[in-house]
């Protein structure tokens, strides 16, 4: 039997369930935690009717989980970017590495900055490539950013090598990765600072959220001020901080709402990662062997937490034709990487237009950046692009069950056969 008649018997066959690795998970336990905020009067974070602590509880829990002396809860993962960037002073006439493979809110918040986005390539980890970091560095580079994609931690060491040897300053972007660890350390305590999201589609959620983390007390404060009206707080009140930490504040504070229901998700991390990561490991062991298809390099598979399984196929043709199989069969979420909507650079329509953010023309007409005139269309990154054309990206939910598992597995097989 070919392999579209393979497909097609066993179409609809499978319920393939949306991602959403957290909110899988949602319960009694997080309804709890929100009716005891409701009840309690103080849905702000810093005072109320009565003494609000949902907030504060979710980040000491976090600075325990990380192993980092700071946290910071903010509003989303843009605002966490946002507030990392000012507290690492980026700003015009400055240059911000990105991978090619990413969010757009990570090149967003450079370009809100007023700094100019420089891509870098990806290596078939599908992260950062640290030989290519070390490649796009100028005079001008002010921030690396690794976003450790798709679940899976960049290789720190290269790019913390590449980044000391220079000078200059790290922001990992740990949105899809949270939970993630390189050689036994959580992401997100290798750079300057660390963020994470808790969007709906992340390994836990709030619906709207985000966090910071670091070791460094003066870029906690920085980013606190940033965060919030340019100041620090005292007791929940406003305060002048020291000069080093005075700004202008975005307003992007967390809800005792959100901190509520992300404490008690951070206790459900763990869990969500185990069931991701054997599910994923289940799959790739019946997919093993597999004629002409590989997976995507893990520079440390035990650190991954899992909610992507990612196929290399020989080229676009058969990637192509795995992923409309795929989908026949049921697995309505796997897609052609190059497909990806905004976390291939060159799908972003305001980054290959250079769109400014006022009729101004900033970033890029603003005196110190005019003349620097990059490329972000397609082509721009060719190793890149060529990974992206033959690369398959199926999501791993965390509520798989061994039929699920085990369908899935045979439809993969079928799909992409020869």
């Amino acid at each position: 039997m070919n392999p579209e008649h393979l497909v097609s018997s066993c179409r609809n066959s499978i319920v393939w369930p949306g991602e959403f690795p957290g909110a899988h998970w949602v319960d009694v336990q997080e309804e709890q935690a929100v009716l005891d905020v409701l009840r309690n009067g103080s849905l702000f974070r810093y005072y109320g009717i009565g003494a609000p602590a949902a907030v504060d509880r979710f980040e000491a829990a976090a600075c325990a989980y990380y192993g980092a002396p700071y946290a910071l809860a903010v509003n989303s993962g843009t605002g966490a970017l946002l507030a990392a960037m000012s507290a690492l002073g980026v700003g015009p006439g400055g240059e911000v590495i990105v991978p090619a493979f990413l969010w757009v809110a990570t090149v967003g918040a450079v370009v809100q900055c007023n700094a100019i986005p420089v891509l870098c390539e990806v290596d078939d980890s599908l992260n950062m490539d640290p030989a290519a970091l070390e490649r796009a560095i100028t005079a001008r580079t002010r921030l690396i950013v690794p976003v450790h994609m798709a679940g899976a931690p960049c290789d720190m060491d290269g790019i913390m090598a590449v980044a000391r040897r220079h000078g200059i300053p790290v922001l990992e972007d740990c949105a899809q990765c949270n939970g993630g660890e390189f050689h036994g350390r959580k992401v997100g305590t290798f750079g300057d600072l660390g963020i994470f999201s808790l969007q709906l589609n992340k390994n836990i959620t709030c619906g709207e959220g985000g966090l910071i983390v670091t070791k460094d007390r003066r870029l906690f404060e920085r980013a606190f001020s940033a965060h919030d009206m340019g100041l620090i707080r005292r007791d929940g009140r406003l305060a002048a901080p020291e000069p080093y930490a005075l700004s202008w504040g975005a307003g992007r504070r967390m809800t005792e709402l959100c901190g509520a229901v992300a404490a008690v998700q951070l206790t459900k991390l763990p869990a969500i990662l185990d069931r991701m990561r054997g599910s994923k490991r289940r799959l790739k062991e019946r997919l093993a062997g597999l004629p002409g298809v590989s997976f995507r390099r893990l520079p440390d598979p035990a650190g991954d937490t899992g909610p992507f399984l990612i196929l290399m196929l020989p080229d676009e043709a058969r990637a192509r034709a795995a992923v409309e199989r795929m989908q026949a069969g049921g697995l309505h979420s796997a897609i052609r990487l190059a497909d990806y909507g905004m976390h291939i650079y060159s799908n972003i329509t305001a980054l290959v237009n250079r769109t400014p953010l006022s009729p101004a023309g900033n970033p890029w007409n603003l005196p110190g950046n005019t003349d620097r005139r990059l490329d972000y269309d397609r082509g721009a990154c060719p190793r890149s692009d060529a990974l992206f054309a033959h690369s398959v990206l199926l999501p791993i939910p965390s509520i798989l069950t061994p039929e699920l598992e085990t369908a899935a597995a045979w439809l993969i097989r079928a799909a992409v056969a020869v």
